[in-house]
């Protein structure tokens, strides 16, 4: 235990509330302020949205924030009830996508094309988006984050952050129009207003994830991973919301599918990661390199200098549009492309460049943290597994050692043993950084987790 007890006085208060709380409250409060203030507003002076749409949009999120509260209060009680409140907080979830889908998107951008047309949009978005999700999380090869927690972080870029565009730049739109005449100036703004709203939205989500699961939130990696699966929400619903729109418009000249057809394209499948996924993606990179700076400063920097790429990167992308826009000929498709690889694809090649740098750093400490368990003698992660656990594929390879000998139980025991060890490498080098708020004993409460895991895949891991 002695060999704890530096560790414990950079902790002294380990059960306090940590002040990142109050933080949170206050951006939420916030939100919910903005999302009361512009629905209102949008009713009142410019009428674009029903009072009744306005009141289910704020119930959706309600649900939503509500849904997010109870999940993450669970991983503070006993499994028993934990599994009570995850139940709780996925029904919450469910009820907010479901009210959102059913009246907010199909009442206001799908009314003209028909709930039939937007369930089949929706239906042609799902695969390529949970592909997306798929992709965004195994990123991580170190240690992937939880689906809940991605989802959750889906479903915040679904719901709030797009509510609070909608509302947003329906407010902007109605305001440069009377101040500003046709034209260049106009343009601009709309694409300006496209980049700043969108991304401070889409960032704001990735930043109360931070500050409420900030132990999930281990650095620039994992900022990586939520921030695009924020993004995939995000263009999740914009999709539906593009292609029910120009169906519609388009039906009467007879090419309402080829269009539907054409923006399905360009966002699920050639934007889905060179689109929204990389520019919040680069927001979140920002909260993650702050998680890991110790001055003020440094923190605000890095997280501005996030929101202000992405909004760059968006506005950039959207300008183009305004000023040069896509010709509806075999011309298009050509420039489609280029103006991809040109205009997105240096942002997401940062992304790429950030990802890689912060895997390879955080794999050099996790396997210094697990080089220093195993020589403690602790038991939960021995010496011959400090190089196993180090590598992604030699990590399969025990996986399907496992399998091959005792069967599927084996490699689900197996994987794990494999992600507890992670986690306790991970919380080791977090504590030794002095930059977790966890109490002590929930290192103590992994390492016992560890270690029955190892007796329950019956000794495996040794070989």
């Amino acid at each position: 235990m002695s060999a704890f007890a530096p560790v414990r006085a950079a902790n002294p208060r380990p059960r306090n509330r940590p002040a990142r709380y109050g933080v949170a409250i206050a951006v939420a409060t916030v939100v919910v302020i903005v999302l009361i203030a512009s629905s209102v507003l949008d009713y009142v002076f410019l009428d674009s949205i029903p009072g009744r749409t306005a009141l289910y949009g704020l119930l959706a999120v309600a649900l939503v924030a509500l849904g997010t509260f109870i999940g993450v209060r669970a991983f503070d009680r006993d499994p028993a009830v934990r599994r009570c409140h995850l139940i709780r907080a996925g029904v919450l979830l469910g009820l907010g996508v479901l009210l959102w889908l059913l009246v907010i998107d199909l009442y206001v951008f799908t009314s003209s094309a028909g709930p039939g047309v937007a369930a089949i949009c929706a239906a042609a978005c799902l695969p390529t988006t949970a592909f997306g999700l798929f992709v965004v999380r195994r990123l991580d090869r170190n240690e992937k984050e939880p689906w809940r927690l991605v989802l959750v972080a889906f479903a915040w870029g679904a719901i709030v952050a797009t509510s609070m565009v909608i509302w947003g730049e329906s407010l902007w739109t109605a305001i440069a129009e009377r101040v500003l005449v046709p034209g260049p100036g106009l343009d601009a703004s709309t694409a300006f207003s496209a980049g700043l709203l969108e991304e401070l939205a889409n960032g704001t989500a990735v930043l109360l994830l931070f500050l409420v699961m900030r132990n999930e939130f281990d650095d620039v990696v994992d900022g990586i991973v939520y921030g695009a699966a924020v993004g995939l929400g995000f263009n999740f619903l914009e999709s539906v919301a593009y292609m029910t729109n120009l169906y519609a418009l388009f039906s009467p000249d007879g090419i309402g599918g080829y269009a539907a057809g054409f923006q399905w394209y360009s966002r699920q499948v050639l934007g889905l990661f060179f689109g929204h996924a990389t520019y919040t993606a680069l927001i979140g990179a920002g909260i993650g390199i702050a998680r890991q700076l110790h001055s003020r400063r440094q923190q605000v920097i890095a997280i501005a200098s996030g929101f202000l790429i992405a909004i760059a990167a968006h506005f950039s992308w959207d300008a183009w549009i305004q000023f040069f826009p896509i010709e509806s000929s075999t011309l298009g498709l050509v420039e489609i492309h280029l103006r991809t690889l040109i205009m997105t694809g240096p942002f997401t090649a940062l992304v790429i460049a950030l990802l890689l740098s912060g895997l390879r750093y955080e794999g050099e400490a996790l396997r210094e943290q697990m080089a220093k368990e195993a020589a403690e003698g602790t038991g939960a992660i021995l010496p011959a597994e400090v190089p196993i656990l180090s590598n992604p594929r030699r990590r399969l390879g025990q996986r399907m050692q496992a399998l091959s000998r005792r069967g599927l139980r084996a490699y689900f025991a197996m994987s794990r043993l494999q992600t507890a060890q992670l986690d306790l490498a991970m919380e080791r080098w977090h504590r030794e950084r002095q930059e977790i708020d966890t109490p002590l004993e929930a290192e103590y409460e992994l390492r016992r987790r560890v270690l029955e895991l190892r007796r329950q895949a019956g000794g495996l891991s040794s070989g």
